[in-house]
């Protein structure tokens, strides 16, 4: 019986496998949740309004709000991407300000 090692993959490569996969996964879910909360059309349409000064103070702070979680999110995801890890898990994630959640139902 002879083996064929061609399709043999050295410990390394398996690893970094892992490692890419469990960082995709990772990414994917933290894209998941943003775009829960607000779509990319709802977005480029608050983005206008904020840039053009339609909205007022208290969903300009609002706004400012949602950029701040937005960066908290991306700054997390990696973390989240040990072995160790879960990113299903709600509390490993920052919490989305009540603000928020009232601009993004606007858009």
């Amino acid at each position: 019986m002879k083996i064929d090692y061609s399709q043999a993959r050295s410990a390394q490569a398996v690893e970094d496998d892992t490692r890419t996969d469990l960082k995709a996964k990772a990414k994917d879910a933290c894209r998941r949740r943003i775009t829960t909360v607000m779509s990319a059309s709802a977005l480029l349409n608050l983005a206008a309004d904020a840039a053009s000064g339609a909205l007022g103070t208290v969903d300009m702070q609002a706004y400012a709000k949602w950029r701040a979680w937005v960066k908290e999110m991306r700054a997390t995801w990696p973390r989240l991407a040990a072995p160790n890890m879960d990113p299903s898990i709600d509390g490993y994630w920052p919490v989305l300000p009540q603000s928020v959640t009232a601009l993004a139902r606007k858009y």
